[in-house]
């Protein structure tokens, strides 16, 4: 019982403001049941009516139409009570079907609004945080347990709806037959408790197993796709078919389990209804009743059945369904709960006070990663100035990295300050945001044309052509644009792989003049391309000199060697800083 209240816990947080619509629909439920009510309580007296019609003197309905003064001859009662019947079932058959397309509308919309919720959560971590999970397990979370949350709201809702109604029929048919009653209810009631308890356990395990297969089969095709040139050239495919399979055959094996299971209650059912009308029968002989009277209570239980045992199929299916997506909530649950812990979602606020780059000071600075006993950055002191070009460089491991995402406000130095224009950083880092631009080694780009690259972010309607060709311009892609098939409108394909590298940070350095950044952070931007191409991105820098800050990380001293001061960073400290003549030892 505990673990149920948890449960039901988890999944009213999950829905979150929206469960002050649930009255709502609990009234909409109880307005169909009374529908159900209105035309079940006319199928007795219907049958009775057409096999017995001396029976419209001696019942109940006579007396109630002679009281209401309406009409008691039998052919006029009969078409009035079939007119009516047809009327109340069909809708009741409308206003079912609006029902359930108001359920199924709730919980698509919890999906969308999970999903948009924890793609912001994802995109706001703390970059430590984000770190610590595969992206596998953020895409699987968004794409797959989202809609698993929203199976099982919608089978709640459908239970609850057809609980309402199975209430109202079952109190109908205790009042017309208790035995009968009670006979059908403990034979579906031992029914399905026999049904639960034997797979209530293997549910569960079937439900986590398949999140752990669907989690491995995303990261097989996320990692199999990502490194394609890699894996074709070291001919490692068989490694990433075989993780694929792995998962697809465990989630297959979880996924069949479940539906021959959830469907097992129908037959099931069916059986068990057969044999309550058999023992009926059996019963109402025995007792030397009128056999006018069980054709009229068979009647009634008959059509009641039609309706209750589609009901209690799916209560079994509800069951099942909650037992498998266990799971999959407690997945959600614990990610929501985590997300909304006070700091774990990174909250800008600009202040409009600093409205211009002047200063970025790094005092006594120094982060150590979660888990590891040395730090990557020791005692830090760095001042950059706006116009200015400052060198990073190092070998690997020294810190250079670690030292460019603190500077981006990624990473939190554990002691010492980091102001912006004066202010610590945590106040103004969407100020300092505002003002920065980062191009990596790998450019980030979408697949979608030149134009919408150079605009990432804004929607197509809204991109400034004007700014655009002027951005182009500045990163002297001009003539770039003039030998693409459709100009400014040709798709670059997946990650600009139709572009060459330094092509590719052309567009990165567009996309920081058209967005209007004042610093330029460029990560190892040159490291991956060839002389010549790297003599045109050094003199594109030697160019902006002055006119933006820039802040260039190279393993190559050529890159650096314009700058206006450098600093070399060894095992995690600064030990050398000053102008290139001084840091840079180029051979004579």
């Amino acid at each position: 019982m505990k673990a149920a209240l948890q449960y039901l816990r988890e999944i009213q947080t999950l829905v979150g403001e929206d469960r002050r619509k649930l009255p709502v629909l609990v009234l909409l439920f109880l307005g169909v049941s009374l529908l159900d009510l209105a035309g079940l309580g006319l199928i007795a007296p219907y049958i009775t009516l057409v096999m017995k019609p001396e029976a419209l003197e001696e019942g109940r309905l006579g007396e109630l139409l002679l009281s209401l003064g309406g009409p008691t001859d039998h052919e006029t009662l009969l078409l009035g009570l079939s007119g009516l019947l047809v009327v109340l079932f069909l809708g009741k058959a409308i206003a079912a079907l609006g029902i359930n397309n108001v359920i199924i509308g709730f919980a698509q919309n919890q999906q969308i609004r999970l999903r948009t919720r924890l793609m912001h959560a994802y995109q706001h971590l703390p970059y430590p945080i984000y770190l610590q999970r595969n992206s596998a397990e953020y895409v699987h979370s968004v794409q797959v347990l989202t809609r698993q949350f929203q199976t099982v709201l919608q089978q709640l809702l459908g239970t609850l709806s057809n609980a309402l109604v199975a209430l109202v029929i079952l109190g109908l048919l205790l009042w017309e037959n208790a035995t009968a009653l009670g006979l059908l209810v403990a034979l579906v009631g031992s029914t399905l408790f026999a049904y639960d308890h034997l797979f209530r356990r293997r549910m569960r395990e079937y439900g986590q197993r398949l999140n752990l297969s669907a989690r491995e089969m995303v990261q097989a095709i996320h990692e199999g796709l990502e490194g394609f040139k890699e894996i074709r050239i070291l001919g490692r495919e068989a490694h990433f078919h075989q993780m694929l399979q792995r998962g697809a055959e465990g989630a297959s094996f979880s996924e069949r389990r479940y539906q021959l299971i959830q469907q097992a209650p129908r037959f099931l059912l069916e059986a068990v209804l057969v044999l309550f009308v058999v023992l009926l029968v059996l019963l109402t002989l025995r007792s030397d009743s009128v056999a006018e009277n069980l054709l009229g209570t068979l009647g009634l239980f008959g059509v009641a059945a039609i309706r209750l045992m589609p009901m209690a199929n799916q209560l079994a299916a509800t069951l099942t369904t909650l037992r498998f997506q266990r799971d999959a909530v407690s997945r959600l649950y614990a990610d929501f709960q985590q997300l909304s812990a006070q700091g774990s979602i990174v909250q800008l606020q600009s202040n409009a006070a600093t409205s211009h780059f002047l200063k970025l000071q790094l005092k006594g600075a120094s982060y150590r990663y979660p888990n590891t006993r040395q730090d990557a950055l020791r005692n830090l002191n760095l001042e950059i100035h706006a116009g200015e070009s400052i060198g990073l460089i190092g070998p690997s491991g020294s810190g250079k990295t670690t030292l460019v995402d603190v500077l981006l406000g990624l990473l939190e130095p554990q002691t010492g300050t980091m102001e912006y224009n004066g202010h610590p950083l945590q106040e103004t880092l969407a100020e300092w945001r505002s003002q920065v631009a980062y191009l990596p080694q790998q450019v980030f780009l979408i697949d979608n044309t030149l134009r919408c690259n150079v605009a990432l972010g804004e929607a197509e309607s809204k991109i400034e052509e004007l700014r655009l060709q002027a951005a182009l311009r500045q990163a002297r892609l001009s003539e770039l644009v003039e030998q693409l098939p459709q100009g400014v409108n040709t798709i670059l394909g997946e990650r600009g792989v139709r572009l060459s590298g330094g092509q590719r940070q052309r567009v990165a350095l567009a996309r920081a003049f058209y967005h209007g950044r004042s610093v330029l952070v460029m990560d190892e931007a040159t490291s991956s391309l060839d002389n010549e191409t790297e003599k045109e991105i050094v003199a594109e820098i030697k160019r902006l000199k002055g006119q933006k800050t820039m802040i260039v990380i190279a393993h190559r001293l050529t890159t650096v060697q314009h700058c206006d001061r450098i600093y070399r960073l060894e095992h995690s400290k600064i030990v050398e800083t000053g102008t290139p003549k001084d840091v840079l030892k180029f051979p004579k």
